[in-house]
């Protein structure tokens, strides 16, 4: 996932094995760091960018590109594996992750300096959409399947992934959750087994016209931009699942998505403000 559409950095690993060392590459729109038995990394990198050639919506070849422009020859088994499996997700989150969400992105033109379109462009993008024929746009999923990739990649007891902020680990290691307005202050410190967290806020990427705040963040349901309220991290046992839904749970809000977080057995964090935490049933304590 790239940090131009959906991710922020907020998570910081606090422990890593002695044994262990350190590497960072930049992939997929944002910085990459590996922590691994040194023998390990350059095969999980070398993943990182096979999936980058598959999804990145940035790059005119990639699979997903050639899909997008109309040849369905360029959808591999991997990747109609992946589109499928990112589908099942929208209709679970009843539409609050949505893949084919790129021609909302072009309307708000939230790759760029951002816009506000009328409310007829909004209507015929949500009808695109609606049609099953809209572009997908990897931005919500691409860097939890890429995470996903490496961790196989990795014959290790002890691992950890920092993907532009989204982290994941093999083994244990402390992390933390940071203020969204204040990226460099951590306030939520936890420990995280075998798992992945993922964090979607607005305040990262936002645009003020007519007097008001938007993020880079899309309703698909109503096509609106979001104003942006706070941050979302997820905690799941595979990175793509942790990915998708920061982001669906951030667009629900804090309520709704509280609310289908529990329902769904979800380990969900909101932070509404530094003063206002909120976790699900399934959120660790630690």
């Amino acid at each position: 996932m790239s940090v131009r559409a959906f991710a922020l950095i907020v998570l910081i690993p606090i422990t890593a094995s002695a044994v262990e060392v350190s590497r960072a590459r930049y992939l997929m729109g944002t910085v990459c760091e590996i922590s691994a038995p040194a023998g390990e990394i350059d095969a999980a990198f070398a993943e990182a960018s096979r999936v980058e050639r598959l999804l990145s919506t940035w790059r005119d070849d990639s699979e997903l590109s050639r899909l997008n422009r109309g040849d369905t020859s360029a959808a591999s088994p991997e990747l109609q594996s992946l589109i499928d499996r990112v589908i099942l997700w929208r209709d679970r989150t009843g539409g609050a992750f949505e893949p084919r969400i790129r021609p909302l992105i072009d309307a708000w033109r939230t790759r760029g300096e951002g816009a506000v379109p009328s409310r007829e462009t909004i209507q015929k993008s949500l009808a695109l959409i609606e049609s099953g024929r809209a572009p997908i746009e990897e931005g919500g999923f691409g860097k939890g399947y890429a995470i996903d990739r490496m961790l196989a990649t990795i014959d290790a007891p002890h691992v950890v992934i920092n993907f532009g902020g989204q982290i994941a680990v093999r083994g244990e290691s402390r992390v933390s959750i940071a203020d969204p307005e204040q990226r460099d202050k951590p306030i939520v410190d936890l420990r995280l087994r075998n798992a992945s967290l993922s964090t979607s806020s607005g305040s990262e990427k936002s645009f003020v016209l007519g007097g008001r705040r938007f993020t880079h963040i899309i309703d698909p349901r109503s096509g609106e931009a979001l104003p942006p309220w706070g941050s979302v991290s997820v905690i799941a046992s595979d990175a793509l699942t942790a990915d998708i839904l920061s982001t669906a749970l951030y667009i629900m809000g804090p309520e709704d998505g509280l609310r289908w977080a529990n329902a769904n057995d979800v380990a969900a964090l909101f932070i509404i403000s530094p003063r206002l935490i909120v976790r699900s049933k399934n959120f660790p304590k630690d």
